[in-house]
């Protein structure tokens, strides 16, 4: 501190330092999140004169086990990237509730979508967003089956139109870790740790009564591959081509082929509980948070959108 200040008028400053420290803190608290589709086309042109950043959720209706409901990766999705937009003041633009899930047909109620019909619905989708002054577009997707095309539309959109792409969700460079559930090895579509993130979101949705470990019936193929695996773990690279494949293809991959109740899990669901779905939310949420506010920073764009 520099001596020639008055002690008294060093005091005032530290409590002014204390004051906008207070105020500072204040201004990034959780607020409520913006929906594109609860907005006016005023308030999206405020938003846009501070801010050209919008979260698109991907998921999908498909099976879930008898316990969870179709909507859950779509469900989940919505719900994490509110809880994105509430710490951010970024926007959310739903587009679509369906994704592809043609390995997943032989159980009642689940829809999907051609890989390549749902590359284009996002680009089209990207090319108006970019047209009203949307420059910078984060992906959440929270269903396995759309990576290919979530990856191909992205790259589309960064080698045509004049904005940046950028996946957040499952499987993207800044998820590399979260939670899984303890003690169980594979646990990969309405096991533990996705009936763990539903008891968090939407308990009610959730029947719990019908949660059961499935039964797996893998091919002759596959299994004289998994018996080779731990000789030629390379083998693993064959695992796209057999396993969660339509079953048209005639190679028994299909969820239903493969499972007794399209569970894919080795753990029990009737273990899941709130505390581990919440983590498991929660981390992916931190991660998103952190990435956008560097991206703001780094794109000079750090200024809080004009309406919360």
């Amino acid at each position: 501190m520099n001596p020639a200040i008055p002690r008294a008028a060093a005091g005032l400053l530290s409590a002014l330092a204390l004051l906008c420290a207070g105020l500072t803190a204040s201004t990034t608290q959780e607020g409520k999140p913006l929906v594109l589709t609860e907005m006016t086309w005023t308030d999206v042109r405020d938003y846009l004169a501070a801010n050209d950043m919008v979260i698109i959720p991907l998921g999908s209706t498909e099976q879930h086990g008898p316990h969870m409901p179709l909507g859950t990766d779509w469900l989940a999705a919505l719900d994490m990237a509110k809880l994105i937009s509430a710490r951010t003041g970024v926007v959310v633009a739903p587009v679509i509730q369906v994704g592809y899930s043609a390995h997943h047909y032989g159980f009642p109620g689940t829809l999907g979508l051609r890989p390549e019909t749902f590359e284009q619905v996002l680009f089209e989708t990207a090319e108006i967003l970019v047209r009203h002054g949307f420059k910078r577009l984060l992906f959440l997707n929270m269903h396995g089956g759309n990576f290919i095309p979530e990856s191909a539309a992205i790259h589309r959109i960064n080698q045509n139109l004049a904005a940046r792409a950028v996946a957040i969700g499952a499987g993207s460079a800044i998820q590399k870790d979260y939670p899984r559930a303890p003690g169980v090895s594979f646990d990969e579509h309405a096991g533990v740790g996705e009936t763990s993130v539903g008891l968090f979101l939407w308990p009610e949705l959730v029947h719990m009564d019908r949660a059961s470990k499935p039964e797996f019936r893998f091919s002759p193929e596959v299994q004289r591959l998994m018996a080779l695996l731990p000789e030629h773990p390379e083998l693993s690279a064959l695992s796209g081509a057999l396993v969660a494949v339509p079953e048209e293809t005639g190679k028994g991959g299909s969820s239903r082929e493969l499972t007794s109740n399209g569970i894919w899990s080795n753990g029990d669901p009737k273990t899941a509980t709130r505390e581990l779905g919440e983590k498991i939310i929660m981390v992916q949420v931190e991660n998103a948070v952190r990435f956008i506010e560097a991206w703001k920073k780094a794109a000079g764009a750090d200024k809080p959108p004009l309406i919360r």
